[in-house]
Formats: structure tokens, sequence, C-alpha cells
């Protein structure tokens, strides 16, 4: 029987590393603190997530897909025809802007995309900070593209196009753009985006095209310095725990409703309601890079470069899990992303100086000897 073919994407995760230990060097050479290390941690510990996670996750939806494109597409093209290209391109990021604008006005799909707007650090490794529960979001937007005959390999290689685009634009350290900010987004678009000041919220959703938010008046200049983060920041750095707060909070605001109409209606609600019962939100003066107070612990317990090369390991395993995902057995698959989250997690604890840190090492050193262990055996 011929093997399947190996997932080439997983290069990306040693590209994206050393994109990001340019952007540092960069950020040291002109005297910016671009990075911090617990922050980054959490950031890239919440991709490793994702990524062991997607599996799961992506057999599922792009198995949909596959089935919707061949049961019910109402177009079909020629082989060697480029409007399905050009349609995957072009479709999928309309769909993007759709599907962003409406994770951050319904509450349940903000409890998911939230988690990518976290981080109070703005650079390359939030852009690997992907929710864990977004690929099941994501599919009810682009289904669409299926029935307009957007084929599987057109759709993967759209998407791959669109999501390695935004990869780039999760930086400070490039400035305005001239006329391309006319048409593209740009690092100082999605800054805006990021930012938390009144007039920057819910503001600039496309992810190559910024003319989705200028056709549809969600577009919003860069003026003043954005303050990056959430409106009501999280404090931990636990990649676990980051993709289940807002979900949590959500189910608090509709266990204090009284009605069974706000309880239910707490879940579709814009971000910034709450019911009828509690009282409303206290305005606060919009943060500037001045009055705002990063969540920044001093680690104590252990050493930076413990963290650094416990990062490059997990990345490694992260790296054998996406590229052989195809070739191992579901068991073994589940085995290394207990591995990688059971790392992420411990490490957050250590960067956050928590007791149950120095306890669960010892788990997490053993989950990873495990995983190599049975790596070893199966090729």
């Amino acid at each position: 029987m011929e093997q399947p073919v190996l997932n080439y994407t997983a290069f990306a995760i040693p590209f994206f590393l050393v994109c990001m230990l340019i952007e540092w060097l960069i950020g040291r050479a002109k005297h910016k603190e671009i990075y911090h290390l617990g922050t980054a941690a959490s950031d890239i510990g919440c991709g490793i997530v994702f990524q062991v996670s997607e599996f799961f996750f992506k057999t599922i939806t792009f198995g949909l897909y596959a089935v919707l494109f061949q049961r019910l597409a109402l177009i079909t093209y020629a082989e060697n025809s480029w409007v399905p290209w050009v349609l995957a391109v072009f479709g999928i990021d309309f769909m993007f802007y759709w599907w962003h604008r409406t994770s951050h006005v319904v509450n349940v799909m903000w409890a998911v995309h939230g988690v990518h707007h976290q981080s109070e650090d703005y650079n390359l490794a939030v852009a690997l900070r992907q929710p864990l529960f977004e690929p099941i979001t994501w599919f009810f937007f682009y289904a669409p593209l299926a029935l307009l005959g957007v084929s599987p390999i057109h759709y993967l290689v759209g998407y791959g196009i669109n999501r390695l685009y935004q990869f780039f634009i999760h930086t400070e350290l490039v400035g305005k753009l001239g006329p391309l900010e006319w048409i593209f987004n740009t690092p100082s678009h999605h800054r805006v985006h990021h930012g938390v000041q009144l007039k920057y919220l819910d503001r600039n959703y496309g992810a190559i095209f910024i003319v989705w938010d200028r056709l549809f008046g969600t577009f919003q200049e860069e003026e003043e310095a954005p303050v990056y983060g959430i409106t009501t920041p999280i404090q931990t750095y636990n990649p676990l725990w980051a993709n289940f707060l807002i979900l949590d909070h959500i189910r608090n605001l509709a266990s204090q409703s009284t009605s069974w109409k706000q309880k239910l209606y707490a879940w579709i609600a814009h971000p910034a309601w709450l019911p009828s019962n509690l009282p409303p939100h206290i305005a606060k003066p919009d943060p500037t890079r001045m009055t705002f107070k990063k969540y920044v612990p001093v680690m104590k317990n252990i050493s930076p470069w413990y963290i650094v090369i416990n990062f490059v390991l997990i990345a490694g395993l992260a790296f054998f899990h996406v590229l052989f995902e195809t070739r191992l057995p579901h068991w073994l698959l589940t085995l290394s992303a207990a591995a990688a989250i059971a790392s992420q997690v411990t490490i957050s604890g250590w960067t956050e100086n928590k007791g149950w840190a120095k306890m669960a090492e010892p788990v997490r050193l053993m989950l990873l000897g495990a995983t190599a262990a049975a790596a070893s055996f199966a090729f």
C-alpha cells in the first residue's frame, strides 16, 4: 500500500521561529523591547497547542468541505482554468472578513477568536497565537466556496496564502507603506485591529486586502500608538486555559441572568453586553502606552535559558507531529499532543512562578520521553 504523503507545512514551524529570531535581533539593534519571554512563551504555546490539536479538527472540517464540493458544487471549471485560483484567493479573503467581523461581535465567536487578541505584545509570535477551536468556526464561512466550485486543493492553497500573509503583518518594525495602504492590509492597519483604545475596537478586519473594510465601513487609520490586548486583560500565560477563559466568562454571565431569554442571549450577544440585572460597565479612560501596565511577572524559580531550550525541543516535537501526522496512528498523535500541551502549560507555570510547575515538571518530562520512545518504535 502506498504510504500517505508527508505534511510539508510542518516546515513553516522552523521558518516562523527563524523569522521571530530575526525580528527580535532587529528590535534589539533598534533598542526596542518588542518581546517579553513569558508573553512570547504564551503566544507560541497557544500556537503549538493549536498545531498539535488541529489534525483532529481539520480532518472533520476538511472532510466535510470535500464532501460538499463533490456532491453539491454548482459550477465545474476546466482543469487548467485560472478562475478557481482567483476564487480561492479572493473568496477566502472576502469570507475571512465576514468571519472575522462576526468573531468580534458575537460572544461565542469572540470566545474562540479572542484568544488571538489576548497578547499584550505585538510581534510575529502573536501571529502564532491561534485559538484551539477556530477551525470549527472557519468552516461555516468557507464552506460556500465549495458550492462555487473551489476544489479542496484550490481551497488549501488559497487558505495557506491567506494565513502566511497575515503572519508578516504582526510586527511593530514596519511603518506605513504609502499607496499600498489603500489596497492591502498592512502592519499599520493590523496594529489598529489589535489595539484596545475605543476608536480602534472592532476595526480593520481584512486579511490580505483592506478594501473590504473601506467598502463596509470598518476601516480605521493608525494614529496614536495602539495598546495591545483585550479590554479585560486575562492576567495569565497559560495557553490551554486561555482557550476557555472567555467561554467561562459567558457561562458566568448566563448563570447570573435572571431570565431564560437572557441566559440564551448571553451566548450570541455582543461581547460588551451585560444582563439587565447587573450594573452597567463603568466607563474607563482609553489606555495609553504610558498608563497601561503589561502583565510581565519576573521569573524567580527557573532560568530563562531553560525555557528557551525547552521551547526548541517542543517546537521539534510539534514539527515531528505535523510532518508525520498522516502516517502516525491516532494513539501516538494523541500522546504527542498531550506531551506538547502539558509542556506548554508547565512552562507557563514556570514563567508565572506557579508552585504547581515544580510538581508538573516530572509529569511532562515523562510524557515527552514516552512520546520519543513510542515514535522510535513507529518508524
